[in-house]
């Protein structure tokens, strides 16, 4: 088992024209006496001097290194040696470690991802912050729960032996990367009593084309009805986690074996977890004799649209709150209410 420690890395981070063209960039060794620093000048040369300075390094770290800093390297000079090193991206590990608002207090949650830069244009500063990251969320990870942990080790490294990611959960969880039997049965233990059963069994078979979805909705439905929402930049990149969440939490099985949907997808029981009351009002009714507000929260938690016209006092408030809430708790949605009051 590959060991990991943040000595072991070296950060580096790219202050990029709008024409792709590198204008400065920085690394940082954590234990080194010196920071590399290219402020311009021959291109060509600064980059082999990074390859001198990664050389002893175990691992290459930055926040959104995968999407953007390695693509730009390898653009410049595809013969690089440190595009071979294992790579950890600090901006795909945050929303796991941190579910909870308000989040790491380093890196922007509600925008891009992009960390917080005390100087604007400093690549020097920023890979250094890199390493504050890091080291926060190996903290984070080690309190995290041993189920998560072992779905997130063999959801984000897949199976490749040299990824970065494999090596820092190995050494978080102090195991090798885990089977997939043993991922699959870590996933359904982390949803559990948390997420529909049918939707579970559904999203296990395909779990391998959904890794990191699948992580972020494991991270996200750990912490369900607290404080929290998924990154938008996360729902924007992995467009599956919404689908995912919604398959898993939203959607009604209509199977009395499961707990799930017969708790969270029963509006009479919502009536009461959220407001206290038994039972919903008998006037207004419907033709049939069931009460018009019941008949509406349970049309519009079917996903119905619906235009409700009810007499002053008669709780029509609640066609909308109850829906709102059970939305935002299954998925994390938000609900905009317009009121000409």
């Amino acid at each position: 088992m590959k060991s990991f420690d943040l000595s072991q890395c070296v950060s580096v981070d790219l202050e990029v024209g709008k024409n792709g063209k590198i204008h400065k960039f920085a690394a940082v060794r954590q234990n080194a006496n010196f920071s590399l620093i290219f402020n311009g000048g021959n291109l060509s040369a600064g980059l082999k001097r990074l390859d001198r300075y990664a050389t002893h390094a175990h691992y290459l770290i930055g926040h959104n290194i995968l999407n953007f800093d390695l693509e730009i390297l390898k653009s410049q000079d595809p013969n690089l040696r440190l595009l071979k090193m294992p790579v950890i991206d600090t901006l795909l590990l945050n929303p796991l470690a941190f579910p909870r608002n308000p989040y790491h207090h380093l890196v922007k949650h509600y925008q891009d991802g992009e960390i917080y830069r005390g100087q604007i244009n400093n690549p020097e500063l920023d890979a250094k912050i890199v390493f504050e990251v890091l080291g926060n969320q190996l903290r984070a990870f080690r309190k995290a729960d041993a189920q998560l942990l072992t779905a997130w080790h063999w959801l984000c490294s897949a199976d490749d032996a040299d990824c970065g990611f494999n090596s820092f959960f190995a050494a978080i969880r102090k195991h090798e990367r885990p089977s997939k039997d043993e991922a699959v049965h870590a996933i359904a233990k982390c949803l559990e009593n948390k997420a529909c059963v049918s939707g579970i069994a559904e999203v296990l078979q395909y779990a391998t084309r959904i890794r990191w979805p699948l992580a972020y909705t494991l991270a996200w439905v750990s912490v369900a009805g607290e404080n929290s929402s998924i990154p938008p930049w996360v729902w924007h990149q992995f467009p599956e986690v919404k689908q995912t969440v919604r398959r898993i939490r939203d959607v009604p099985c209509h199977d009395d074996s499961c707990g799930w949907c017969r708790e969270n997808h029963d509006v009479q029981k919502q009536l009461k977890h959220w407001f206290g009351f038994d039972d919903f009002r008998k006037e207004p009714s419907m033709p049939d004799g069931t009460s018009m507000q019941k008949a509406i929260i349970q049309a519009v938690t079917a996903g119905q649209n619906v235009l409700g016209i009810l007499p002053t006092g008669s709780g029509k408030s609640l066609c909308y709150q109850i829906p709102a809430l059970m939305r935002n708790f299954n998925t994390g949605a938000i609900t905009v209410v317009v009121s000409p009051l």
